[in-house]
């Protein structure tokens, strides 16, 4: 699937097994198949998971790969998950088709279930919101409401204090390239190798440009 080989980056590295780079640590993986231990390294969570069962397919197809699971169970895979690395601050990014049931599933977690406005790829038509989840009190809001989601991870890195955040759904790496900009630990996974391997360029390249 030519459309969907991000220019052919992953022909230049490695994508088998645990994959060191800059300040982090990553893997090609599917959450249903366990949890790497290194993840459990995480004290701070940004995730931007499938929305849908119609997206997740969509991300099984992109890395040739096929879905059997349907969104409920995809959801409820995604908490097991953030029940096992048990992160003090969840940044989980949401859209109208699952920004409620993810709510909920926070509220059952954590003791303040903070909810931002947001918008994707800097188009202001594309709606989104940023969920942060948390047991400690916030003297006032982050100030990220009506920001960019990438403009959001990048002030996390910068201003949330953990010792390494974590991603269960990489993509080409947006947590990983800004956490490692700030000089701090990550760690994460991702489905699609042909994806990923946009970090690795990134972070050696110590640059975005042309991955946008």
């Amino acid at each position: 699937m030519k459309k969907w080989n991000y220019n052919d980056v992953y022909k230049k590295y490695d994508m088998n097994g645990v994959i060191n780079i800059g300040k982090g640590t990553v893997k090609v993986h599917d959450i249903f198949n366990g949890l790497p231990e290194f993840m459990k390294q995480a004290d701070c969570i940004f995730c931007d998971p499938p929305c849908s069962r119609g997206n997740l397919s969509t991300f099984y197809t992109k890395a040739e790969l096929t879905n059997t699971n349907d969104y409920l169970h995809f959801q409820n895979r995604l908490f097991e998950c953030i029940d096992e690395v048990k992160p003090i601050d969840l940044f989980l990014e949401v859209f109208k088709s699952n920004k409620e049931s993810f709510i909920a599933d926070c509220r059952k977690r954590y003791k303040y279930v903070d909810v931002y406005e947001s918008t994707y790829y800097f188009k202001e038509n594309n709606v989104c919101w940023i969920i942060h989840a948390h047991n400690y009190e916030l003297k006032e809001p982050f100030p990220i409401n009506g920001t960019d989601e990438e403009d959001v991870i990048e002030w996390i890195t910068q201003n949330i204090d953990y010792k390494c955040i974590g991603d269960f759904c990489m993509g080409r790496g947006l947590v990983g390239y800004y956490s490692n900009k700030a000089g701090k630990h990550f760690v994460g996974t991702e489905l699609n190798k042909k994806r990923l391997a946009i970090l690795l360029d990134m972070i050696n390249n110590n640059s975005m440009k042309g991955y946008h």
